[in-house]
Protein backbone atom coordinates (compact mmCIF):
# COMPACT_ATOMS: atom_id res chain seq x y z
CA UNK A 1 0.00 0.00 0.00
CA UNK A 2 1.09 3.49 -0.59
CA UNK A 3 -0.02 6.65 -1.03
CA UNK A 4 -1.77 5.81 -4.08
CA UNK A 5 -4.21 4.17 -1.91
CA UNK A 6 -4.43 5.46 1.09
CA UNK A 7 -6.66 8.34 2.23
CA UNK A 8 -6.80 10.81 5.09
CA UNK A 9 -9.36 13.26 6.70
CA UNK A 10 -9.72 14.84 10.01
CA UNK A 11 -11.33 12.84 12.54
CA UNK A 12 -14.39 14.52 14.70
CA UNK A 13 -11.89 15.25 17.08
CA UNK A 14 -9.66 16.73 14.21
CA UNK A 15 -12.68 18.91 13.56
CA UNK A 16 -13.11 20.22 17.33
CA UNK A 17 -9.49 20.33 17.17
CA UNK A 18 -8.78 22.56 14.34
CA UNK A 19 -11.76 25.02 15.86
CA UNK A 20 -10.15 25.41 18.93
CA UNK A 21 -7.03 26.30 17.07
CA UNK A 22 -8.65 29.07 15.55
CA UNK A 23 -10.18 30.24 18.41
CA UNK A 24 -7.27 30.14 20.13
CA UNK A 25 -5.24 31.88 17.00
CA UNK A 26 -8.13 35.01 17.03
CA UNK A 27 -7.68 35.40 20.76
CA UNK A 28 -3.86 36.02 20.41
CA UNK A 29 -4.17 38.41 17.65
CA UNK A 30 -6.69 40.40 19.88
CA UNK A 31 -4.38 40.44 22.57
CA UNK A 32 -1.45 40.23 20.78
CA UNK A 33 -0.51 37.47 23.55
CA UNK A 34 3.01 35.87 22.40
CA UNK A 35 2.53 32.60 24.68
CA UNK A 36 -0.85 31.84 22.82
CA UNK A 37 0.80 32.69 19.76
CA UNK A 38 3.61 30.37 20.77
CA UNK A 39 1.19 27.34 21.75
CA UNK A 40 -1.18 27.72 18.93
CA UNK A 41 1.74 27.16 16.08
CA UNK A 42 2.83 24.18 18.50
CA UNK A 43 -0.25 22.55 18.49
CA UNK A 44 -0.56 23.11 14.95
CA UNK A 45 2.70 21.39 14.72
CA UNK A 46 1.95 18.58 16.49
CA UNK A 47 -1.19 18.11 14.77
CA UNK A 48 0.66 17.92 10.93
CA UNK A 49 3.17 15.69 12.50
CA UNK A 50 0.15 13.45 13.77
CA UNK A 51 -1.97 13.46 9.69
CA UNK A 52 1.82 11.90 8.69
CA UNK A 53 1.89 9.52 10.96
CA UNK A 54 -1.51 8.40 10.59
CA UNK A 55 -1.05 8.27 7.24
CA UNK A 56 2.69 6.46 7.71
CA UNK A 57 0.41 3.71 9.48
CA UNK A 58 -0.61 2.26 5.92
CA UNK A 59 1.24 3.25 3.95
CA UNK A 60 4.28 0.66 3.21
CA UNK A 61 1.55 -2.03 4.48
CA UNK A 62 1.77 -5.58 2.99
CA UNK A 63 -1.09 -7.86 2.30
CA UNK A 64 -1.91 -11.96 1.64
CA UNK A 65 -5.18 -13.89 1.75
CA UNK A 66 -4.75 -16.99 3.48
CA UNK A 67 -7.02 -20.36 3.02
CA UNK A 68 -10.70 -20.03 3.91
CA UNK A 69 -12.45 -22.93 5.07
CA UNK A 70 -16.57 -23.44 3.24
CA UNK A 71 -19.08 -23.11 4.98
CA UNK A 72 -23.23 -22.74 3.95
CA UNK A 73 -24.80 -19.94 3.08
CA UNK A 74 -25.68 -17.38 5.77
CA UNK A 75 -23.10 -18.99 7.96
CA UNK A 76 -20.25 -16.99 8.48
CA UNK A 77 -16.85 -17.05 7.04
CA UNK A 78 -13.76 -16.46 8.44
CA UNK A 79 -11.46 -15.01 6.02
CA UNK A 80 -7.28 -15.29 6.77
CA UNK A 81 -5.16 -11.64 6.27
CA UNK A 82 -1.58 -11.61 7.26
CA UNK A 83 -0.69 -8.02 7.70
CA UNK A 84 3.00 -6.68 7.36
CA UNK A 85 5.45 -4.17 7.55
CA UNK A 86 9.47 -3.76 6.81
CA UNK A 87 9.74 -0.63 8.64
CA UNK A 88 8.03 1.71 10.85
CA UNK A 89 6.63 1.45 13.84
CA UNK A 90 4.03 -0.12 16.21
CA UNK A 91 0.24 0.55 14.64
CA UNK A 92 -3.37 -0.10 15.60
CA UNK A 93 -5.67 -0.96 12.43
CA UNK A 94 -8.83 -1.95 12.22
CA UNK A 95 -10.36 -4.11 9.49
CA UNK A 96 -13.41 -5.19 7.91
CA UNK A 97 -16.88 -5.59 5.68
CA UNK A 98 -18.61 -3.13 5.71
CA UNK A 99 -22.01 -4.27 7.87
CA UNK A 100 -19.91 -6.93 9.48
CA UNK A 101 -17.88 -6.75 12.56
CA UNK A 102 -14.23 -5.42 12.58
CA UNK A 103 -11.02 -6.85 13.57
CA UNK A 104 -8.64 -4.58 15.70
CA UNK A 105 -4.85 -5.45 15.39
CA UNK A 106 -1.43 -4.14 15.88
CA UNK A 107 1.37 -4.59 13.07
CA UNK A 108 4.36 -4.74 14.72
CA UNK A 109 7.37 -3.83 11.94
CA UNK A 110 9.32 -7.08 11.26
CA UNK A 111 6.65 -9.37 12.09
CA UNK A 112 3.46 -10.98 10.21
CA UNK A 113 0.60 -10.30 12.18
CA UNK A 114 -2.56 -12.80 11.26
CA UNK A 115 -6.51 -11.75 11.86
CA UNK A 116 -9.79 -13.76 10.58
CA UNK A 117 -11.86 -10.99 8.63
CA UNK A 118 -15.38 -12.31 9.40
CA UNK A 119 -18.12 -11.81 6.51
CA UNK A 120 -21.56 -13.03 6.65
CA UNK A 121 -22.50 -15.00 3.14
CA UNK A 122 -25.48 -15.08 1.40
CA UNK A 123 -25.34 -16.98 -1.86
CA UNK A 124 -24.05 -20.05 -2.58
CA UNK A 125 -20.80 -20.41 -5.32
CA UNK A 126 -17.59 -19.19 -5.42
CA UNK A 127 -17.28 -16.89 -2.68
CA UNK A 128 -16.70 -12.83 -4.35
CA UNK A 129 -15.93 -10.87 -1.63
CA UNK A 130 -16.72 -7.20 -1.46
CA UNK A 131 -13.58 -5.01 -0.90
CA UNK A 132 -11.83 -5.03 2.93
CA UNK A 133 -11.68 -1.57 4.59
CA UNK A 134 -8.17 -0.58 6.76
CA UNK A 135 -9.19 2.09 9.09
CA UNK A 136 -6.62 3.63 11.35
CA UNK A 137 -6.47 7.15 13.60
CA UNK A 138 -3.38 6.29 15.54
CA UNK A 139 -1.83 8.07 17.36
CA UNK A 140 -4.09 10.84 18.67
CA UNK A 141 -6.96 10.17 16.74
CA UNK A 142 -7.05 13.65 14.98
CA UNK A 143 -7.23 11.77 11.59
CA UNK A 144 -8.54 8.95 10.40
CA UNK A 145 -6.78 7.06 7.54
CA UNK A 146 -8.46 4.58 5.20
CA UNK A 147 -7.89 2.20 2.52
CA UNK A 148 -10.11 -0.33 0.42
CA UNK A 149 -8.19 -3.62 -0.49
CA UNK A 150 -9.66 -6.45 -2.72
CA UNK A 151 -8.60 -10.10 -2.60
CA UNK A 152 -9.46 -13.00 -4.21
CA UNK A 153 -10.30 -15.86 -1.76
CA UNK A 154 -11.37 -19.34 -3.71
CA UNK A 155 -13.69 -20.43 -1.27
CA UNK A 156 -16.94 -22.27 -2.35
CA UNK A 157 -19.99 -21.65 -0.40
CA UNK A 158 -22.32 -24.50 -0.03
CA UNK A 159 -26.15 -24.29 -0.61
CA UNK A 160 -28.33 -23.05 2.84
CA UNK A 161 -30.01 -26.32 4.25
CA UNK A 162 -33.25 -26.85 4.08
CA UNK A 163 -34.32 -29.62 6.19
CA UNK A 164 -36.73 -32.31 5.00
CA UNK A 165 -36.89 -35.74 6.01
CA UNK A 166 -34.22 -37.87 4.02
CA UNK A 167 -36.64 -39.54 0.77
CA UNK A 168 -33.81 -41.57 -1.00
CA UNK A 169 -34.20 -43.03 -4.54
CA UNK A 170 -34.09 -46.79 -5.00
CA UNK A 171 -31.52 -46.18 -7.90
CA UNK A 172 -32.00 -46.77 -11.58
CA UNK A 173 -32.43 -51.24 -10.53
CA UNK A 174 -35.98 -50.23 -8.84
CA UNK A 175 -38.39 -49.51 -11.81
CA UNK A 176 -40.82 -48.08 -9.66
CA UNK A 177 -38.49 -45.82 -8.38
CA UNK A 178 -39.85 -45.40 -5.24
CA UNK A 179 -38.82 -43.34 -1.70
CA UNK A 180 -37.88 -44.75 1.48
CA UNK A 181 -36.46 -43.72 4.62
CA UNK A 182 -33.11 -45.53 4.34
CA UNK A 183 -31.87 -48.52 2.80
CA UNK A 184 -29.54 -51.23 4.78
CA UNK A 185 -29.54 -51.85 8.89
CA UNK A 186 -31.66 -49.97 11.30
CA UNK A 187 -29.26 -47.57 12.64
CA UNK A 188 -27.91 -47.95 15.95
CA UNK A 189 -27.28 -45.20 18.74
CA UNK A 190 -23.48 -44.20 19.25
CA UNK A 191 -23.23 -41.33 20.96
CA UNK A 192 -23.79 -37.50 21.28
CA UNK A 193 -21.73 -35.06 19.09
CA UNK A 194 -22.79 -31.10 18.84
CA UNK A 195 -25.20 -29.98 16.64
CA UNK A 196 -24.56 -29.79 12.51
CA UNK A 197 -26.65 -27.57 10.18
CA UNK A 198 -29.59 -30.04 8.41
CA UNK A 199 -29.83 -32.00 11.57
CA UNK A 200 -33.53 -33.20 12.14
CA UNK A 201 -35.46 -31.82 14.75
CA UNK A 202 -35.45 -35.76 15.90
CA UNK A 203 -32.34 -36.43 16.37
CA UNK A 204 -31.47 -33.37 18.93
CA UNK A 205 -30.64 -34.52 22.44
CA UNK A 206 -32.92 -32.05 24.43
CA UNK A 207 -31.27 -33.37 27.96
CA UNK A 208 -27.80 -32.55 26.91
CA UNK A 209 -28.24 -29.54 25.63
CA UNK A 210 -29.98 -28.43 28.12
CA UNK A 211 -26.97 -29.20 30.24
CA UNK A 212 -24.47 -27.41 28.07
CA UNK A 213 -24.44 -24.04 26.15
CA UNK A 214 -25.09 -25.47 22.66
CA UNK A 215 -27.51 -27.92 20.90
CA UNK A 216 -26.28 -31.58 20.80
CA UNK A 217 -27.54 -34.51 18.43
CA UNK A 218 -27.87 -37.74 18.83
CA UNK A 219 -25.27 -40.24 16.46
CA UNK A 220 -26.23 -43.04 14.78
CA UNK A 221 -24.06 -46.17 13.40
CA UNK A 222 -25.36 -47.57 10.10
CA UNK A 223 -24.17 -51.38 8.93
CA UNK A 224 -21.97 -51.41 5.42
CA UNK A 225 -23.71 -52.95 2.63
CA UNK A 226 -26.27 -49.62 2.44
CA UNK A 227 -26.59 -48.28 -1.21
CA UNK A 228 -29.09 -45.34 -1.74
CA UNK A 229 -29.44 -42.21 -4.05
CA UNK A 230 -30.38 -38.67 -3.18
CA UNK A 231 -32.56 -37.87 -6.85
CA UNK A 232 -32.98 -34.73 -7.78
CA UNK A 233 -36.43 -35.25 -9.35
CA UNK A 234 -37.63 -36.47 -6.62
CA UNK A 235 -38.56 -32.69 -5.92
CA UNK A 236 -40.34 -32.02 -9.20
CA UNK A 237 -42.28 -28.74 -8.91
CA UNK A 238 -39.48 -27.29 -6.41
CA UNK A 239 -37.49 -24.09 -7.59
CA UNK A 240 -33.89 -24.70 -8.03
CA UNK A 241 -32.44 -22.93 -4.95
CA UNK A 242 -35.06 -24.97 -2.65
CA UNK A 243 -33.76 -28.41 -4.41
CA UNK A 244 -29.99 -27.37 -3.97
CA UNK A 245 -30.78 -26.77 -0.38
CA UNK A 246 -32.83 -29.69 0.15
CA UNK A 247 -30.03 -32.32 -1.65
CA UNK A 248 -27.75 -30.28 0.66
CA UNK A 249 -29.46 -31.34 3.93
CA UNK A 250 -30.08 -34.84 2.15
CA UNK A 251 -26.34 -35.53 1.80
CA UNK A 252 -25.70 -34.85 5.58
CA UNK A 253 -28.47 -36.44 7.00
CA UNK A 254 -27.02 -39.24 5.05
CA UNK A 255 -23.46 -38.90 5.79
CA UNK A 256 -24.50 -38.60 9.82
CA UNK A 257 -26.48 -42.19 9.09
CA UNK A 258 -23.33 -43.51 7.61
CA UNK A 259 -25.30 -44.30 4.22
CA UNK A 260 -23.14 -45.01 1.19
CA UNK A 261 -25.10 -42.51 -1.25
CA UNK A 262 -25.05 -41.34 -4.80
CA UNK A 263 -26.10 -37.77 -6.24
CA UNK A 264 -28.14 -37.89 -9.39
CA UNK A 265 -28.07 -34.21 -10.98
CA UNK A 266 -29.31 -33.19 -14.39
CA UNK A 267 -25.81 -33.92 -16.22
CA UNK A 268 -23.91 -34.99 -13.09
CA UNK A 269 -24.17 -38.34 -11.46
CA UNK A 270 -21.67 -38.93 -8.84
CA UNK A 271 -21.61 -42.68 -7.72
CA UNK A 272 -22.47 -44.18 -4.28
CA UNK A 273 -19.89 -43.59 -2.01
CA UNK A 274 -19.64 -42.36 1.84
CA UNK A 275 -16.94 -40.31 3.76
CA UNK A 276 -15.86 -36.89 4.41
CA UNK A 277 -14.15 -36.60 0.60
CA UNK A 278 -17.29 -37.89 -0.47
CA UNK A 279 -19.12 -35.80 1.16
CA UNK A 280 -17.61 -33.02 0.34
CA UNK A 281 -17.57 -33.56 -3.62
CA UNK A 282 -21.18 -33.60 -3.12
CA UNK A 283 -21.80 -30.18 -1.63
CA UNK A 284 -19.29 -28.62 -3.80
CA UNK A 285 -21.07 -29.86 -7.10
CA UNK A 286 -24.27 -28.81 -5.66
CA UNK A 287 -22.88 -25.38 -4.63
CA UNK A 288 -21.44 -25.09 -8.10
CA UNK A 289 -24.34 -26.18 -10.05
CA UNK A 290 -25.57 -23.72 -12.73
CA UNK A 291 -28.07 -26.02 -14.78
CA UNK A 292 -31.49 -25.61 -14.94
Amino acid sequence: MSHRNVFILPSAAGWVFALLLIAMLLTAINYQNSLVYALTFWLVSMSLASMWLTFRNLAGLHLRAGHAESCFAGETVFLPLRLSVKTGWRAGLLAGFPGDPVEQTTVVPGVSQDIRIPLTTRERGVLRPRRIKLTTRYPFGLFTAWSWVALEYPVVIYPRPEHLPLRLSSGAEDPEGESARGVGSDPEFSGIRDYRPGDSMKLIAWKHSAASDSLKSKEYETEEGGTCWLDWEALTGETTEYRLSVLTSWVLQAEEAGIRYGLSLPDVVLEPSRGEQHQTRCLRTLALWEGR
